[in-house]
């Protein structure tokens, strides 16, 4: 149990550090023009998460409680509709604005291809979490079905 509560902790701690490492560098360049810091770093942490319970759910501490499980089924409806809005409000924002509106001052060919970089890792995201949320149920349910369907084997 310990092995899976240390495993759970270094796992959540690195969602974090990785959302950190995708998210510090467009602070760093736009500062407080990027209006969607919140969205992309769930979407980052929501895809991180979501794909380890799907693969290895075995080996977090609640892989047999059947009530957290059961919130993992439910769970993603709200999850999905979020991430949905998000992305629909992201691309809009690029339409109507376009990626340059995330830099102040001189604009210059980086401004440009680092604009490129905040749209593709934004959408890559989004739309990964989107996976993931989507499957996570599917999991759930095959999760629930294997431990109280047990069937003897001869």
């Amino acid at each position: 149990m310990q092995k899976k509560l240390n495993f759970e902790i270094l796992s959540w701690l690195f969602a974090m550090v990785f959302c950190v490492l995708f998210i510090i560098p467009i602070y760093m360049k736009s500062g407080g023009l990027y209006p969607f810091y919140i969205s992309n770093a769930i979407s980052i942490i929501v895809f991180l998460t979501f794909t380890r319970l799907i693969f290895l759910l075995s080996y977090t501490p609640y892989s047999h409680s059947k009530w957290l499980r059961m919130v993992l089924i439910f769970l993603p409806i709200p999850l999905f509709m979020y991430q949905i809005d998000g992305l629909f409000e992201f691309q809009k924002f690029v339409d109507e604005e376009g990626t340059i509106s995330f830099f102040k001052g001189n604009f210059e060919l980086s401004d440009y291809n680092f604009g490129k970089y905040i749209k593709y890792q934004y959408i890559f995201f989004s739309v990964a979490a989107l996976v993931t949320v989507v499957l996570l149920p599917i999991r759930m349910i095959i999760s629930f079905w294997r431990t109280t369907n047990t069937v003897d084997r001869v």
